[in-house]
Order: structure tokens, then sequence, then C-alpha cells
């Protein structure tokens, strides 16, 4: 073998080889994360991808996610060009067209349905990724229509309004100075690539950390103590350990006295759990609910990191989420170092002092009309005045009531992100006119008259703000494949195309990125000449401690609210608890309780491969592991004569899937666990679609109940 064979076989880049390295990011994941990639171009393709170690945020680091990309962006499933449905919808039969004529068929049905029908009926849809929202959201208000929605519906939102009630402001925890922390159902090993590093690190410097999950994780193996709770029950153990700091008297007296409404209704409230029902309700021993109700309380300072989906895809999901932040009311950790602070937001929500113009671009929104789900869920409407509750599309388009959506365009939609996904194809079937922007063929994509090719992020340029006040921006690493675009580029030429006249949907996509990053002092075209990462000129901004003391506390009544006086306005007429207190799922959705379904199912938890519905279609990483696993604990194993392998039927109420078994100690007696994203074994379909959480319209994806039987194998009611 020559010197240049051994080059070429390395896959070294050099002059000789013909082989370049060009500075990208993976967006797989989620926006915060957006790992940076040393991506090896030999003629004009990808051979080989590194993560960056030059990246101030990632620091190199790469998942099996991001280390996949190359299948990723080359995968078979590819939409390269635009097409049109020729065929039955979900039948999948398309034929190509230019995106000249994709364009034009849009606009006229569009503008057509705004003028039958008002332009209420013509919805805006943001799946994943989310770097699009700006435009798209500024392409709803520029249109007239309230309905743009996103998949906050089931991710992040909720978690933010439990937050918003209590306090008025999300409050991250400052895990790098806590003295103790409670990591409440969140596992960052596989959720938050990007801050792994600097979480070890606060352990190896001797964290105290106590970790509160159903599941056995890998931080979990790490903990002083892991609370493992039955699934949906953290608002009963939180006010279990409310119970014992209020009456013990460890509660900052002077904290609350000045700054909390509703404490005395709450101390009478939580007398309701002692720690004997605690402790049955959500199978924690009750001296460890003791400790660290004590142990929380006492340390100075502490903080509870919480999770964007995990608490809040319950049926009570808002309240048990209530319940918990109110420990940190309780205890005065709250904007203080160490504690859960309040943080300066950037670009796209990313925790950073650099200011952007993002919330100046998208501009007001349309209110003519109330928006998808304001309606049912009025709390949600109130803190998320900008888009719509996703889960009530599917009966819009069915019902008609309040009114009927008869278009949509949808971007990155995956129809696994509702619960009864037959339910939500059913009406993408009987919806009048659907465009849906992905870069694969899915399942919704079957279901669209018009399909656009939509490119990754290594075919494109576009901004990123990191929370170390570094901005990105960096030239495309491969020209994109077939006719694929931008995405914000199909987002400004369809309003072209519609004849909106708004100047920030007429610009390219350079002028765009520069509007947004104006603020920082610096612009894209210096950017890229300094290698495509630069720090930006806001390098001053420092965290300030305890700013209720200067402006309160952005809450109707000014104050912490354990009683939220939010939730008062609407608790009458939506029967609505004004104090956060824990409800099982057969007390809220009635008839879910039924012997002949034993097993709790708790759906949805990440592994480090997986990221939703889309790296399933990754062969490499579908040939990790079985996709279509069922987690069950050893005990349930034996008592239903299950094995490692054995093929099983899951049914509800709703219908049956089948599915493999693997016996797992993370997984406890009583409780069953599969993945999501899978197609081929859609565990959502199980899931009524009614069965969501009256406040935040959040579906119960981690606690509803089913059984599980031996495939071929007849049995009389389960366990």
């Amino acid at each position: 073998m020559t010197k240049l064979d051994s080059l070429i076989k390395n896959k070294i880049a050099c002059e000789e080889t013909g082989i370049t390295i060009k500075k990208t990011c993976c967006d797989i994941c989620n926006h915060y994360s957006h790992c940076a990639i040393d991506a090896y171009i030999k003629d004009g393709k990808i051979i080989k991808i590194e993560g960056s170690s030059d990246n101030p945020h990632t620091k190199g680091t790469l998942c099996p996610r991001g280390a996949a990309n190359r299948q990723y962006i080359y995968s078979d499933e590819r939409i390269l060009h635009p097409l049109k449905r020729i065929g039955e919808k979900g039948e999948g039969k398309f034929e190509k067209i230019t995106w000249e004529e994709a364009y034009q068929t849009i606009a006229e049905k569009f503008n057509r349905y705004k003028e039958r029908h008002g332009a209420h009926s013509v919805a805006f849809m943001v799946g994943f990724e989310k770097w699009y929202r700006p435009p798209l959201l500024k392409l709803a208000n520029a249109f007239g229509s309230p309905n743009y929605i996103t998949e906050g519906s089931t991710c992040q939102e909720a978690h933010k309004m439990a937050w918003e009630l209590v306090f008025g402001d999300l409050g991250p925890a400052d895990y790098q100075r806590t003295e103790l922390l409670i990591v409440w159902s969140r596992n960052p090993v596989y959720s938050n690539l990007d801050n792994n590093r600097g979480f070890y690190e606060a352990i190896e410097r001797g964290l105290k950390m106590i970790v509160v999950d159903p599941r056995i994780t890998p931080i979990s193996q790490k903990a002083y103590m892991h609370l493992q709770l039955k699934p949906g029950t953290d608002g009963a153990l939180a006010l279990g350990m409310a119970k014992i700091i209020v009456e013990e008297e460890l509660y900052d007296k002077d904290f609350v006295e000045k700054y909390v409404h509703g404490f005395s209704e709450f101390k009478e409230m939580v007398k309701e759990y002692p720690l004997d029902k605690v402790s049955k309700i959500t199978g924690v021993p009750e001296a460890m609910i003791e400790e660290t109700a004590r142990l929380y309380a006492k340390t100075k300072p502490a903080a509870i990191l919480t999770s964007a989906s995990p608490v809040v895809h319950h049926v009570n999901g808002i309240q048990n989420y209530r319940a918990v932040i109110s420990l940190v009311a309780l205890t005065g950790n709250f904007d203080i170092h160490g504690g859960n602070r309040v943080m300066s937001w950037s670009y796209l929500h990313v925790s950073s002092f650099t200011p952007c113009n993002e919330h100046e671009y998208v501009g007001k929104k349309c209110d003519d009309m109330p928006a998808i789900g304001f309606k049912e869920f009025p709390v949600w409407a109130a803190l998320n005045p900008e888009q719509g509750q996703a889960m009530m599309l599917p009966q819009y388009i069915l019902e008609g009531k309040p009114y009927e959506i008869k278009a949509m365009y949808a971007a990155g939609m995956s129809h696994m992100m509702w619960p009864d996904t037959k339910y939500l194809l059913k009406s993408l079937k009987e919806l009048e006119f659907l465009v849906s922007t992905d870069l694969f063929m899915t399942e919704v994509c079957k279901y669209a008259d018009i399909v656009l090719p939509a490119c990754s992020s290594f075919e494109r340029c576009d901004v990123k703000i990191f929370p170390e006040n570094t901005i990105q921006c960096l030239d495309p690493a491969i020209e994109p494949l077939g006719e694929s675009k931008n995405d914000i580029e199909i987002i400004f030429d369809i309003a072209r195309h519609l004849g909106i006249k708004d100047e920030k949907l007429n610009m390219t996509n350079d002028e765009y990125m520069n509007y947004i990053i104006e603020p920082t002092g610096r612009m894209i075209e210096e950017i890229r000449s300094n290698g495509g990462l630069m720090e930006t000129k806001y390098l001053s901004g420092s965290y300030e401690e305890k700013k209720y003391l200067k402006s309160g506390f952005n809450t109707p009544s000014g104050k912490v609210e354990l009683l939220s006086t939010l939730i008062e306005k609407y608790a009458d007429e939506y029967g609505y608890d004004v104090l956060p207190i824990y409800k099982p799922f057969s007390e809220i959705r009635k008839g879910y309780e039924d012997s002949h379904y034993p097993l709790i199912m708790n759906s949805g938890s990440r592994k480090p491969q997986y990221m939703h519905s889309r790296t399933f279609r990754m062969r490499w990483i579908r040939e990790l592991e079985p996709i279509d696993l069922l987690d069950i604990s050893r005990e349930d194993a034996a008592e239903l004569d299950l094995k490692n392998n054995d093929k099983v039927i899951i049914s509800t109420p709703k219908g049956s899937i089948e599915a493999t078994i693997r016996v797992n100690m993370a997984v406890q007696k009583g409780v069953v666990h599969m993945y999501h994203g899978n197609v081929n074994a859609d565990v959502n379909q199980l899931m009524d679609h009614n069965y969501l959480d009256p406040i935040s319209g959040y579906p119960g994806f981690k606690n509803f109940p089913c059984r599980i039987d031996k495939k071929n194998v007849e049995t009389t009611g389960g366990k």
C-alpha cells in the first residue's frame, strides 16, 4: 500500500487526498445542543464525521445520533424534489413538480381558503427542528391566522407553564454552584449531551445529588439517594416533602412572609399528605421522603433540576409540577446563586446574556379569533398567547367546532407527537389541503397534497447563539441534495407568492440572520470571515441575584403563587384546583382504571441513540438493538411467564400493538416501558385522543393502563 493509499484509506484531510474539513453542526437533537462537527468532504460528499474539539460549547462531544449524520443525510427516504399527490391520501403516491408549481398551488389554495372561510381556517405547524420558528410565526401573523402551533404542545411549554404559574419565570438549576441538587425526572446523560461534562465535573467536586425518577438511570446510579417513585405520583411526593418542611418549620419564613401568596391555604392542604399515605401512593419508603425533605430544606443553596416533559406528560402534570416547584418557593432557593436562577434568554430561548431581535421580528399575533385549543385550555392560552394547543387540531378538523381547519402548512410534523395517532391520521385524511415540508417521506408527508424537500444543517447556513456568549454562522458543508432548500427560504418564497407585503418576509436568508443578531454587535459576514465562530460583544453581561427585590414576580399578584390567581379565574367553569393538589389519572379521566389493564405504561424516555421518529430511520442506529423493545421488571416477567425476546401483545381499550420483551432491572414492578418514535411499534396509538391534562392539554404519555399477553397464548385477565 502506498502512502497515498494509506492516507485515503484513513480519510486524512490534506492536499494529496483531496479531502477537506468543513465546520458544520448537527441539528438532529434540540437547539440548545446542536453539537459542532468537523465534516470530512471529498468530491462534494461527506465521508467522515468528528466532533469539533475547538467549539467552546460542545468541545468535541458527539453522541450516536450525531455520529450517524451521514446515514441521516444520505437516507434513501430523503425527499429530493417538490412533489404533488396523485394517489389517495396516505397511499404515498406522488409525482415530481417544479418549485414554482408548488408555490403557485399553495398560494392559490391558502388565499382561497382565507377569502372563503377566514385566515383562521389555515394553520401553520412547526414540528422538529425548531430553528425556523420565528419566520413561520411571522408568516402566520402576516397571513392573519391565529393558528400557529408547534411541537411545544407536548414538549417544554407545560414545564414552563408550571414555573410561570408559581414564580412568573422559568428557573433553571444552577448545578455548578449548588450544595444539593435534586434531579427530578431528568436524564441529562441521554438528553443534554452538551451539559454532561459540566454535570459530571460537579459530581466529581462533591456535589450531593438526589434523583427522583421512576427508572434507574446513569445519573441515579451516581446519586446519594434515588427516590424511585411510581409514574405520575410526583405531586404526592412533593406535597409529602412540603408537609414535613412546613410542619417542622424548616421553610424560609422571611421569604414566605414577604413574597408568597396562598401559603396559609397551602399549609392546610399539605396536611392531607402524611408520610404513610405518600409512601403508599408513590412507592418511595417513608424514611427516604423524610430525609430528602429535611436535607433539601436545611441545605443552602439547594436546587431542583426539572425537565421539559416527563412530569407534565401526565393528566395531572401541571399540578404535579406546581407541587414540585412549590418546594423552591418554601425554601427561598429562587433566583440565587446555587439555586433555581432566572436567566437571560437569547435566540431560540438559549440561555445567554447575548441579546437578539427574535421578539421584534415575529411581530403582533392576530387575535381576531381564538387559536386552536384556546377555548378548551384557557390557562395555556394565557401563558402561551403566540401558539395554539396542537393536541386539539384533529378535533377542529373532524368536528369543525368551534370552527373548522381547512388547510395547513406543516414543517417537520410527526404524527407520533399526538396520542391516538390513528385519530390524527384520520384528521389529515379529512383535511382539505396539506403542505408538508420535511427531509424524509414521513407518514404525515404521505397524507399531504404538496410535499416540499428541506435540507439538513450540513446543507444550509443558519445562525446559532451559544450560552458561552459565542455566535456561529457557517457556510454549508455540502451542496443541498437534489432540489432541497433551507426551510427559511421556503417560508420566504411562500410569503412572496401569497402576495404578503412585509419587508421581514421579503428578506434573503443572510438579511434575516443579520436582523436577528444585530444587537450582538456582529454581522454574519464578519463571523464567516473569522472561521464561522466568534465571541459576541456582550461578554459584560452578568447574573444578578434576587431580581424580584426590584421588580417583584411576573404573576398576577406580583408574588410567588402557591395558590394560582390565574387558575382561579377559570376554576369554577373548568373545575380546576387553585392549589397543586395531587390526583391519580383515574380520578381525572374516568374509566381508565380497570382490573383488566393492571400494568402502567410509561413511554417516551430517551435513549442516547434515539431522537423522536427521525433516528429510527437510520440503519446503523436501528442495528444497535431491536427497536420494538418493551422493558418489564423481573417480577412481572416471572408472573407472566415471559423472558427476553418473547413476542407480546400490549393492549389498552384503544387497541393493541406487538413488541419484544426485554427484562430490565431499571423498571419497577407494575410498570412497563416503551420508547416512542417507532412507526412499526407505535405506542401512542394505544392512548385515547382526549387523555389530556385539563390545564395544559398535554397527553398522559407516561402513565396509562395496559395489559401484556404473550403472543399466540390465550390468557384470561392479565396478571
